[in-house]
């Protein structure tokens, strides 16, 4: 079997989601070559675009595995979560699993299934939901106010990022930002070893409160006008280039 994993909306940790065309031809795609998707849509509960439908809603094939978490919306000790499997593959998935995991929590299904049966659930849900869009907003001016030339994530939920250019060097940048108690990260972790690293810049203002993420914004572009936070030649070449 072959399978592609993905996360189509909301990625971690770029911020990113596909377009509906994107979508489609993935699907199609995974049609033409036999190969099973599966959709990490733990973020669904976030979503706001009516536009956005997952990968599962459209697929006519059944070749879409659909996982859904519940930790984002309630607590992440919350360790339930859902998957919506084809019926070609089932019995091979609960064969395989009742030699790792022989029984999940039940007082914890309980509790949540009074949670969502009660309306709590999509009464939190709608509370939270609204609380990490409009941080998004907050975060979304000051990035076009101040850090307009690099290219920056449309869609900040739990997850963004700001593109920079490659004579930018991350270590120096991040270390002078950990001095200014801006507290951001790049995404070489998240890179196979030995594989071309772009300079990413990982935003995340989940913890911070709305009034402080334009001050965070302020200082990142401050930075990034820094000589010490680039290769030297490249940044003598950029005031030559901005004199003229």
């Amino acid at each position: 079997m072959k399978f592609f994993y993905t996360m189509p909306s909301f990625h971690n940790p770029l911020g990113t989601s596909y377009s509906k065309k994107d979508r489609e031809a993935i699907l199609q795609l995974a049609y033409k070559y036999n190969v099973f998707i599966i959709e990490d849509d733990y973020l669904a509960d976030f979503e706001y675009s009516t536009k956005n439908d997952p990968l599962f809603a459209e697929d006519i094939k059944e070749q879409v595995i659909y996982l859904k978490s519940f930790s984002k919306i309630m607590f992440p000790g919350l360790r339930i979560g859902l998957a919506v499997l084809p019926t070609t593959i089932l019995n091979i998935f609960q064969k395989s699993r009742m030699t790792t995991d022989i029984d999940s929590s039940m007082i914890s299904q309980a509790a949540l299934y009074l949670y969502i049966k009660s309306g709590m659930f999509e009464h939190n849900k709608l509370k939270v939901s609204s609380i990490y869009h409009k941080r998004a907003k907050v975060l979304h001016q000051p990035l076009q106010n101040h850090l307009a030339n690099y290219e920056s994530s449309s869609e900040i939920i739990m997850h963004g990022h700001i593109l920079l250019p490659k004579q930018v060097n991350m270590k120096s940048l991040i270390h002078h930002l950990h001095e200014q108690h801006v507290y951001l990260d790049s995404v070489e972790s998240n890179y196979l070893a030995n594989f071309y690293k772009e300079r990413v810049l990982k935003l995340n203002v989940s913890n911070v409160e709305n009034h402080r993420v334009e001050e965070g914004v302020k200082k990142i572009a401050s930075a990034l006008k820094r000589r010490e936070n680039y290769f030297f030649k490249f940044f003598d070449v950029i005031k030559v280039f901005n004199a003229v």
